[in-house]
């Protein structure tokens, strides 16, 4: 990653790296808060290596400032909040799941703001923690929320103005209230709504978590908040919403009813999912980068374990193509690494992988695999695939392949052992006619295994060690 102001990011540099902050600084312009991936590292350093140029106008600190000091944003956090912020992104981290949080921030100028946060959490090889995400200025919404709960002449006035959606149910979920806007934003006439159940409205798959929210809420006599749930637009598709809810209590302080505010989140779910998708992704062909292919890898890995079954990586590497680039340009290599990874997916079964994970090299997982000829077989088909001439932009291309194999158990334990393997095997493969080469283990002495030497359940031998 780079650092180059105004939009900073720093630590590795790679295209697949360059290609996601483009995406960032596009998205970022058009929404009201601040993108952010902020990183923590396995010594327990916070980095941020990534801030959109939303960040000063909000916080009145310079993008330069937090990359170089991740604390100078953090410790903005309130006292009484910060310790709470860090565990819970910790423990997202931990359950690989998504984040949520509503905190306060002391500004510079002793200003108390509201800031909502969502983020995702991903593992890279190295142990480092990152998350990416999203936060925003909530401030006039939790001031709308303390008066709603102050004055019900306050939560009228603000009902009828505010841009979130008010409403009030009954005990039995029936629909008492609801703000004149949502009809603007759901487009059903408010009397198709009232007196109606909320099920009717809510996705099915979500019913039930509603249903156990409104009795946690009768039980606690405490307002929750923070549930998404999909709702059905009047024209039939479905929006996504996140709602806060809180009991209404009669005059012997029983529950009777209950009142929430509920948003429209459906283009933050959206964008979330796509920058997830490019977290994981290579933008340009769509396959799986490099720390998306191990981590199934991994999986695939622990699997085969268990179900004492083998697999093979291959590591292929284009031939020839770097006189294209250097001919014909970067975007003409570029349709062509396109068409590339769309043939290579054509010679896979349905449960095998590939990903890229540099300029014009690849990585295939074949899992289940019976024998080292299924491999071989598997790599000539892909070598006769890719040797086939490509029209490009009406320009008729040739290139080849070269393809290096290792196989779990028989030539490594774990993903990094296994791809370093292919990829060695893949070098040799380049001295050969057929472009093809099975690691020649150290265990197995000189020249590649032979296919009879592997056969589906013969896993009694242990792993290669590491031997680098």
């Amino acid at each position: 990653m780079m650092h180059s102001p105004p939009d900073s990011k720093q630590g590795r540099s790679t295209s697949t790296d360059n290609e996601l902050l483009n995406h960032l600084r596009a998205v970022s312009t058009y929404l009201p808060g601040f993108i952010y991936q902020l990183c923590l590292t396995p010594d327990g350093k916070f980095q941020y290596t990534y801030t959109s140029s939303r960040l000063e106008a909000l916080f009145g600190v310079t993008q330069q400032q937090v990359a170089e000091d991740a604390s100078i944003l953090l410790k903005m956090i309130h006292p009484e909040d910060y310790q709470r912020v860090i565990n819970e992104s910790i423990q997202s981290a931990e359950t690989a799941s998504a984040w949520h949080s509503e905190f306060r921030m002391i500004l510079k100028n002793g200003h108390t703001i509201w800031v909502e946060a969502y983020d995702t959490p991903f593992r890279e090889a190295d142990g480092t923690i990152v998350w990416t995400g999203y936060g925003n200025d909530i401030t006039q919404r939790k001031n709308y929320e303390a008066a709603l709960n102050e004055s019900e002449a306050k939560f009228r006035a603000f009902v009828e103005n505010a841009n979130d959606i008010i409403y009030s149910l009954s005990l039995d979920g029936l629909l008492t209230y609801v703000s004149p806007n949502w009809t603007e934003i759901l487009g059903h006439p408010i009397s198709d709504v009232i007196g109606h159940h909320f099920k009717q409205f809510v996705h099915p798959d979500d019913v039930p978590a509603c249903h156990r929210l409104l009795q946690q809420i009768r039980h606690s006599r405490q307002k929750h908040g923070g549930i998404e749930y999909r709702i059905k637009h009047f024209n039939g598709h479905w929006c996504w919403h996140r709602s806060n809810t809180a009991p209404l209590l009669d005059h012997n302080g029983e529950v009777d009813s209950f009142t929430g505010i509920a948003r429209d989140i459906t283009e933050h779910k959206l964008m979330m999912q796509h920058m997830l998708h490019m977290a994981h992704h290579d933008t340009l062909t769509g396959l799986p980068n490099r720390a998306s292919f191990t981590e199934h890898l991994n999986q695939a890995i622990v699997l085969s374990e268990r179900e004492k079954q083998a697999l093979a990586v291959l590591f292929l590497d284009l031939d020839k193509f770097k006189p294209v680039n250097d001919q014909h340009g970067h975007a003409i290599g570029d349709l062509l690494l396109q068409q590339v990874a769309n043939r290579i997916r054509q010679c896979l079964r349905g449960a095998d992988i590939v990903g890229r994970i540099g300029g014009d090299e690849f990585v295939i997982l074949l899992q289940n695999i019976h024998h080292i000829a299924n491999a071989q077989q598997t790599a000539e088909k892909i070598c006769e695939c890719l040797s086939l001439p490509y029209e490009v932009d009406g320009k008729i291309l040739h290139i080849g392949v070269s393809i290096g194999i290792a196989l779990y158990p028989l030539h490594g334990s774990n993903a990094m052992q296994l791809v370093r393997y292919a990829d060695g095997a893949m070098y040799e493969a380049k001295k050969l006619p057929e472009r093809v080469q099975v690691f020649a283990s150290p265990l197995l002495g000189s020249g590649s295994t032979k296919p009879e030497e592997f056969i589906q359940g013969d896993l009694s031998a242990n792993p290669a060690d590491d031997r680098g």
